[in-house]
């Protein structure tokens, strides 16, 4: 008979959560909370999800569902000595079956902690954005690589801070349209008919992995944004430039390069399908404006400062 340990990560409890739990009933549930996962760098990013549960609150709710023979909170400090304990105290014949999400947080408790464990399960349902996935590159041959240009630099920096005005909780982007050294346009990605639509009712984009159903969403990018809003106030387009702080979706590139614009400039991100080979295919110059990873981060700051985001999120 295997005895099943569930380590998971629950920031929320919904419907996804329930079935994964019931596919496993009768095991033991530990619970990490996010204030441990936050001391590890490699998880940093955890603290931009504002809908977390005090971990306490997910523990008493989830024992209230009779899943679970035991459901408890624990520390990370703790973990080597729990495992310690199921392997000394565990009958011969018995086999300990560990159960972890199969997303960016459960991989990294997996092989941080369990890496001595023969046993691992990866359980696939999906219960919230997976960074390892969303992350995933393909990386741009971009036609030049700007380490020195200061215009470029300082427009992109504009952008970073234009990002921290996007109402969404997951991703900010930014970006400016300039003609003749001169911003004509500037805005971010929002969610629509509202800033806070994504807050009320979720966000459709959840169904689908990175880089599939990128037009299945509530928010209109910040690329196609700053077009629509030139058609609106009558402005032309072609032989502009765009600076964008993550390389444009497919849909988004079909816009620029229809649109006339010349050159697009971003500081990070992927292409995914076709959306860099039509932008050269109408010539248009793709190029990449680096920062070192201290002025990222400086860079981030100066995002976060201006972040509209919990103005959109109320109790």
């Amino acid at each position: 008979m295997n005895k099943q340990i569930v380590f998971a990560y629950v920031p929320v409890l919904h419907r996804g959560y329930e079935e994964f739990f019931a596919k496993y009933a009768g095991a033991q549930l530990y619970l990490i909370s996010r204030e441990e996962l936050l001391a590890f760098e490699e998880l940093e990013y955890l603290k931009k999800d504002i809908r977390v549960l005090d971990v306490d609150q997910a523990v008493t709710a989830i024992k209230s569902w009779n899943i679970f023979n035991v459901v408890k909170s624990i520390k990370v400090d703790e973990i080597d000595q729990i495992i310690y304990s199921y392997k000394t105290t565990a009958l011969a014949p018995e086999k300990i079956q560990f159960i972890f999400t199969n997303d960016d947080v459960g991989h990294f408790l997996a092989e941080h902690f369990f890496a001595s464990v023969e046993e691992k399960i990866f359980e696939p349902i999906f219960l919230r954005w997976d960074k390892n996935l969303m992350s995933e590159q393909k990386e741009v041959d971009p036609d030049v690589v700007i380490t020195q240009d200061d215009f470029a630099r300082q427009m992109m920096t504009q952008a970073f801070k234009v990002a921290g005005h996007s109402s969404d909780w997951w991703r900010h982007v930014g970006s400016a349209i300039v003609r003749d050294g001169q911003v004509i346009l500037s805005g971010s990605n929002q969610h629509l008919p509202s800033p806070d639509q994504q807050y009320k009712n979720g966000d459709p984009r959840i169904s689908f992995t990175s880089g599939v159903g990128a037009d299945f969403s509530s928010s209109i990018h910040a690329e196609a944004n700053l077009i629509a809003l030139a058609a609106k106030k009558g402005l032309a387009l072609s032989g502009s430039e765009m600076f964008v702080t993550t390389f444009p979706c497919p849909v988004c590139a079909k816009q620029i390069a229809v649109a006339g614009i010349k050159r697009v400039y971003y500081a990070k991100g992927y292409a995914v399908l076709d959306g860099l080979e039509i932008l050269k295919s109408f010539g248009v110059e793709v190029i990449l404006v680096k920062f070192d990873k201290d002025e990222f981060k400086e860079i981030e700051k100066l995002e976060q400062a201006r972040s509209k985001v919990k103005d959109c999120y109320v109790l």
